[in-house]
């Protein structure tokens, strides 16, 4: 390619090819270049002639309604990729007017499913070259291509897209339908989401939206929450709550939700049996204690916060109690360890009866001797 390379420079020149001088850079004869030649030359007629009849075919398969052309029919009577086909097309032998779609609202669904799969499809990352390939396969402006696809990957709302919301909201359409309209963003909520969030070029805040939750609509949520909710962790209750309310905002729904599982239910006596048999197994691994009862972190914290109030005043071992722990003393067993078999006492309070203990055989040891 080379060599082709710069014989085509000097026929470019209408200068006389230096055969001898090519001879010896190129360590080839001047039969081989002249026959390379030829075969160049052979194989641009060939991709002229190519050009010439897929773009008579891009013409001919032309659809004025999807206004587009065909690009399957033409890749099938080439016999060859689409993407060849797209490189092969001369646009200034066409007669195919290309469509200018600078807004993201000049898209239609279809055009928009056509255009991600189509660059899914042929391009892992689509380069500055590949844009006008992408170009053509649309029949759009190569730019404004880019502008949908990039929409499309990182959805945003603009100011365009922001005024035919309003315009189709003040027209009584549901959410669903504008999510099916302008299908950018992955959830009919992060549409939703992104137009009560816009912010004008001033980047004045938007006004907060006041809902008001019927009963109905408050008990349906709250089942969603019973079901869905886990501690820690929101992110399924809030996408079966955005399916079960799509005309309410996220912020609406991650308020009420907030609401509901922000009301805190009295500590009993059982729930301290339960995070104190917990922390005796897990240590103080709150985010995991909490998955267990049901509660947020800062709720099992504290509970057990409560219990080791209550630890400080005295307590009475049942005879039960006292003969596992004289026998986990006799086995030479850890008190962490002997509070695990006890169940009911902690480490610190095993330790204190432990030395208890030996403190009153200490003081029986001294009475004998003294006696």
């Amino acid at each position: 390619q080379e060599v082709i390379s710069a014989l085509r420079m000097y026929q470019k020149d209408n200068i006389p090819v230096p055969w001898i001088d090519m001879t010896k850079q190129f360590e080839i004869s001047q039969k081989s270049m002249e026959q390379a030649l030829v075969e160049d030359d052979a194989r641009l007629q060939k991709k002229i002639e190519q050009s010439i009849r897929v773009t008579q075919l891009a013409d001919q398969s032309y659809n004025e309604q999807r206004g587009r052309c065909d690009w399957g029919s033409i890749s099938r009577d080439m016999d060859m990729p689409p993407i060849m086909c797209l490189q092969l097309f001369d646009p200034l032998l066409s007669t195919v007017v290309v469509r200018s779609l600078p807004n993201i609202t000049d898209w239609s669904a279809d055009e928009l499913s056509t255009l991600k799969s189509f660059v899914s499809e042929h391009f892992s990352a689509v380069t500055a070259d590949e844009w006008p390939l992408v170009g053509v396969y649309m029949n759009v402006e190569q730019k404004d291509c880019f502008m949908a696809h990039s929409m499309c990957s990182f959805p945003q709302m603009s100011s365009v897209l922001h005024e035919a919301i309003t315009q189709h909201r003040n027209d009584n359409m549901e959410w669903k339908d504008i999510f099916e309209k302008y299908p950018i963003f992955s959830r009919i909520g992060g549409l939703r989401n992104a137009y009560y969030r816009f912010k004008e070029c001033d980047n004045s805040k938007p006004k907060a939206i006041q809902i008001e939750w019927t009963d109905e609509e408050t008990r349906r949520i709250q089942e969603l929450v019973q079901t869905y909710y886990k501690p820690g962790n929101q992110r399924e209750v809030l996408i079966q709550a955005e399916m079960a309310f799509p005309d309410m905002s996220q912020e609406s729904i991650l308020g009420k939700i907030k609401q509901i599982t922000s009301k805190v239910p009295e500590i009993t006596n059982d729930d301290m049996d339960r995070v104190k048999k917990l922390v005796y197994a897990y240590g103080k691994d709150w985010a995991r204690i909490g998955q267990e009862i049901n509660a947020t972190p800062r709720r099992a914290e504290r509970i057990w916060t409560q219990h080791r109030e209550q630890q400080k005043a005295p307590q009475t071992w049942t005879d039960d109690e006292l003969d596992t722990l004289r026998k986990c003393i006799h086995e030479g067993v850890e008190m962490a360890e002997a509070s695990r078999l006890i169940g009911t006492k902690t480490p610190n309070a095993c330790n204190w009866q432990t030395m208890q203990r030996k403190s009153h055989k200490i003081a029986g040891m001294l009475m004998m001797l003294l006696g």
